[in-house]
């Protein structure tokens, strides 16, 4: 019996000790990190998008945030509604030394187009994908307001009137809710992002910041033999759920309706926090 309780100690100490070993490893990893800023992202409710059930949860879930972002896809020139170049699919031309970066499957080779890669983008936080994506909605906005019916019925008149609202209703957005953060590029190696950063000419609010994310090829690259296909499917960044301390939470309401900016550091690993939280009454800016 003496022996079995011995045993019983060992394997609960054993246990013990394994818990303490992968949380010190947890929080040193965190330490090495956040040991140094290298980049720094300030972001509103416009890019942290609250979880759906926020305020309803207890648990942890709730105390986190979501980065929204978006991909300008620029051999598009769609003004319909449902468009403006918004790729909600995610897919990002790229040059032919970036995609190839990616070594993926040659076409006559054996091959699942949903191979997944880890690479990295660089994101433009108010720069001049975002310009653009205003601009395209806004031109698309005027361009309804010239038009006349179609006949001359009140069911024309009404499905051209219908656009006009929907078009006003997305510019709007566009200059005051959506995400303002872009993939802009993209490659398997972060030194050819770095050699591209290096040279692009940015706008003067703009911040880029390269991060580890998982890719794809384009869907449709082997359909057409003769039609050579640089683009890539962006499946997510490394990390995109942020927890919110609740140090920042202390004494203040967050809610869907709240206006806040935020901080996100980038560390030595390439990892976000949010670093620090400030909640304004009306629009933070």
């Amino acid at each position: 019996m003496n022996a079995l309780n011995s045993s019983s100690k060992k394997l609960v100490w054993l246990a013990v000790a394994c818990v303490l070993v992968v949380n010190a490893a947890i929080l040193g990893k965190v330490f090495f990190n956040r040991a140094e800023v290298v980049a720094t992202l300030q972001l509103s409710e416009r890019e942290l998008q609250l979880p759906y059930n926020y305020g309803f949860q207890k648990e942890d879930s709730s105390k986190r945030v979501s980065l929204r972002w978006m991909v300008l896809d620029s051999s598009s020139d769609v003004f319909e509604p449902a468009g403006f170049g918004w790729s909600y699919d995610r897919r990002l031309a790229l040059s032919d030394s970036h995609f190839s970066s990616f070594q993926f499957p040659a076409c006559e080779q054996n091959h699942h187009p949903y191979d997944k890669k880890e690479g990295w983008v660089l994101l433009e936080l108010n720069g001049q994908s975002y310009a653009d994506f205003v601009a395209r909605i806004k031109r698309n906005y005027e361009h309804l307001q010239t038009l006349q019916p179609e006949t001359n019925t009140e069911l024309s008149e009404k499905a051209l009137q219908e656009k006009r609202a929907g078009a006003k209703e997305s510019l709007n957005a566009a200059n005051n809710t959506v995400s303002r953060l872009f993939v802009i590029d993209a490659a398997a190696e972060r030194e050819l992002l770095e050699a591209s950063l290096r040279t692009r000419a940015t706008t003067t609010n703009a911040t880029l910041v390269i991060v580890p994310a998982e890719l794809q090829a384009d869907y449709n690259r082997c359909d057409d033999p003769k039609k050579k296909i640089t683009a890539v499917r962006i499946n997510n960044l490394a990390v995109e759920s942020l927890y919110i301390s609740n140090d920042f939470l202390r004494g203040i309401t967050l809610d869907s309706e709240s206006h806040f900016t935020a901080n996100v550091h980038y560390g030595r690993l390439n990892e976000p926090w949010i670093a620090d939280l400030k909640v304004c009454e009306k629009d933070c800016r």
